[in-house]
């Protein structure tokens, strides 16, 4: 007797089950590993050889995706050697180290340990360099440089970074002599007004780790008062008008407006604090 042919959509539907019920087995270890506790999350446990070739690759791939529409201007009409030094000193040499210079304790104490950028500037092409330099990569340490370094200073860093592999530490330390009064640009414009943007700026400074924020997902902060339901408020740390303009001011010299206050002076520019009080104001409109 033949034996009964099953119906091709039900092979499909079989298959598309199997793959759901093996994904979801998969799922279910891993949260078994993961609420076990063990995982190890010690900076010194290597991690397997197949996890990091599998995130190196994964970054490799999502870079140049992400980087693809990124167009190189000539940089020897935007960028500099010395501007891209001076925010090299500034931002990355503390964990990159430079030529026969080595990185800071706090560099040395990372994993993944932050690339040798020698290499990277040898290996990457200018495109992804910009993107990993504005943007940064999560859970890495490698931090986004967009909100603290102008346009100009990234492009200047990616012509810094691919100038690496040819110097030595009597070329860098010449250069350091040469640009010690050079500064590393600030953005001075931020891009267009959107809440997506309001919260990654919000994110940039750091102010999730202290405060509790609408729609940002975050540490369940607690250090300082929650910035919810932000326009019902009368009064700015007690002091001021809850206004815009004075949350601007507040937001950018907090310890000049209440001298008491534990909000440390951020930094913030004239721009992100427009964007980081109209995201506060607007939210639970």
């Amino acid at each position: 007797m033949a034996r009964a042919k099953i119906p091709h959509r039900y092979k499909i539907l079989f298959i598309a089950i199997g793959a759901c019920a093996l994904l979801l087995s998969g799922a279910f270890g891993t949260l078994v590993i993961l609420l076990s506790g063990a995982y190890s999350t010690a900076a010194t446990k290597q991690h397997f050889w197949i996890t990091y070739r599998l995130l190196e690759t994964g970054l490799k791939y999502s870079v140049a995706a992400a980087a693809d529409d990124i167009v190189v201007p000539d940089l020897s009409h935007v960028a500099s050697i010395e501007v891209g030094y001076a925010c090299y000193r500034q931002h990355c040499i503390s964990c990159h180290g430079a030529p026969g210079i080595p990185s800071a304790s706090w560099g040395r104490g990372q994993l993944p340990g932050p690339s040798n950028l020698a290499q990277s500037g040898r290996e990457w092409p200018a495109h992804h360099l910009f993107y990993v330099i504005k943007k940064g990569i999560r859970m890495s340490g490698m931090p986004a440089w967009e909100f603290a370094i102008s346009e100009e200073g990234i492009w200047s860093t990616v012509l810094f970074v691919r100038f690496l592999p040819q110097q030595t530490r009597a070329s860098y330390e010449q250069l350091a002599a040469e640009a010690q009064e050079v500064s590393c640009p600030r953005p001075v414009r931020a891009p267009p007004y959107s809440k997506e943007l309001a919260q990654i700026t919000l994110r940039q400074y750091s102010c999730d780790t202290c405060h509790i924020i609408d729609d940002l997902v975050g540490p369940y902060a607690r250090i300082g008062p929650p910035l919810t339901n932000w326009s019902r408020r009368k009064m700015i740390a007690g002091v001021l008008p809850n206004t815009e303009e004075n949350l601007i001011r507040w937001i950018r010299d907090p310890q000049g407006v209440s001298p008491a206050t534990l909000m440390p002076d951020l930094e913030v520019t004239e721009a992100h604090a427009q964007i980081m009080a109209r995201y506060l104001l607007e939210t639970d409109e």
